[in-house]
């Protein structure tokens, strides 16, 4: 690890942090949702941004007039999305090469999604498992974000203090999670505002960020 890095370890989000899923989750809440007669919304969307599942789909429930069983529509979005996420998948731009330098400096790296297993398994297959030494998805967790459970629990296992370690995440209920957790917090707001604290910093996008830039960011939060 470098010497001047700040940061006992990055915990990474998934979901429009690392890969560019997004755009993947709307289109498939849209054609889910229009498969049942409802139209979906941009609003709608954004409403449903950063999960969980749970919440989702009780939105998506609500959406269509409660016609459906808890967790029907959240089961047939996930089968949807295993399906478009075992195939290739763009990581967000500026992602790829941030995370290959933390790799090779050896820098210890989770990922922690409020997806499910199987969604975060078929991403895996495109993003690279050699990346992190722990995965954790809503199935690993009594309570997913934005309860700060994943990432504690991610810290623990990578034997490094919560405190002193940078989650990078772009959606409110993941950056309440992680400012919850105690952790110093990268905020990338590319589709809504984030929320403010002590520890976080905002960027629009990790393009052209490298280790030396990733700890310039803090040097005014840093404890």
């Amino acid at each position: 690890m470098p010497i001047s890095f700040p940061f006992d370890a990055i915990l990474w989000d998934m979901d429009g942090t690392l890969i560019d899923s997004e755009p993947i989750w709307i289109a498939e809440e849209t054609r889910l949702m229009e498969e049942i007669g409802v139209e979906w919304s941009e609003e709608d969307a954004l409403h449903c941004l950063g999960g969980p599942l749970e919440r989702v789909d009780a939105y998506m429930r609500s959406r269509s007039g409660n016609r459906h069983a808890p967790l029907e529509l959240a089961n047939q979005l996930i089968e949807r999305m295993v399906v478009r996420l075992s195939n290739h998948l763009e990581f967000s731009p500026g992602a790829h090469e941030l995370i290959n330098q933390l790799h090779q400096a050896g820098i210890p790296m989770a990922l922690v999604s409020a997806s499910t297993r199987k969604i975060m398994d078929a991403a895996l297959l495109s993003i690279g498992r050699e990346f992190f030494q722990h995965t954790c998805s809503a199935d690993d967790v009594s309570k997913t974000k934005p309860d700060p459970e994943g990432y504690i629990t991610a810290a623990k296992r990578l034997e490094v203090r919560i405190e002193n370690s940078l989650i990078i995440e772009d959606s409110n209920t993941g950056m309440s999670a992680a400012i919850a957790s105690g952790a110093y917090v990268l905020g990338l707001p590319h589709l809504t505002q984030l929320p403010l604290g002590e520890k976080v910093v905002h960027r629009q996008g990790l393009e052209g960020l490298d280790l030396d830039g990733l700890a310039s960011l803090f040097k005014g939060v840093l404890v």
